[in-house]
């Protein structure tokens, strides 16, 4: 009688030590691949301020995997700051990865600054690419059309990766922008 009690017992103890032993695999498997691969090949980051605040938001984030975000800037709940999200045409994010891994790209400097008379009030784009490896730029003011009127271009490849951060801004989060620089990129041939 024993035996019989302990086989009993040690059946479903065996079952559950098996169950306890594999439930780690399991787990692990049924997380989303993307969950564990995503990675971040731009992002911008557009901080501005005036006399009264500083804001600082996502301007722009486009993963590996084609998704791209952006914080909303016209109609803002500051209670709920929710990401506007587009997973973007192939096509679309082939041309900004190309772009991205021109060496003309990775030759830019640093930063590039303008100021435009006013100091009361200003914006800077932080710009981060993570190709085969990480570039950081700056571009502070941006303003490529009012640049070349008064004798002080931005480098091409400065204006190209300008204008399509413009238009993927654009396309994400459905917004006008501020001034009509899709025209104006359009018109330099961007």
């Amino acid at each position: 009688m024993y035996d019989l009690y302990m086989l009993h017992f040690q059946m479903p103890l065996s079952i559950l030590v098996v169950v306890i032993s594999i439930f780690p695999t399991l787990a692990l498997q049924s997380l989303p691949e993307t969950a564990s691969k995503k990675q971040i090949l731009l992002d911008v980051i557009r901080q501005s301020s005036d006399i009264e605040r500083e804001e600082t938001l996502v301007y722009l984030r486009v993963y590996t995997d084609g998704l791209a975000e952006a914080h909303p800037m016209r109609k803002v709940d500051f209670r709920n700051l929710e990401m506007k999200r587009k997973q973007l045409p192939k096509a679309e994010f082939e041309v900004l990865s190309r772009l991205l891994s021109e060496p003309a790209t990775s030759q830019l400097l640093p930063a590039y600054s303008r100021f435009w008379g006013n100091k009361d009030f200003g914006s800077k784009l932080q710009i981060t690419i993570s190709n085969r490896t990480q570039q950081k730029l700056e571009l502070i003011n941006f303003q490529p059309f009012l640049a070349r009127k008064t004798g002080q271009p931005y480098p091409q490849q400065v204006e190209k990766v300008g204008c399509e951060i413009w238009k993927l801004r654009y396309e994400v989060s459905e917004e006008r922008l501020e001034k009509d620089w899709l025209k104006g990129c359009s018109q330099l041939g961007y």
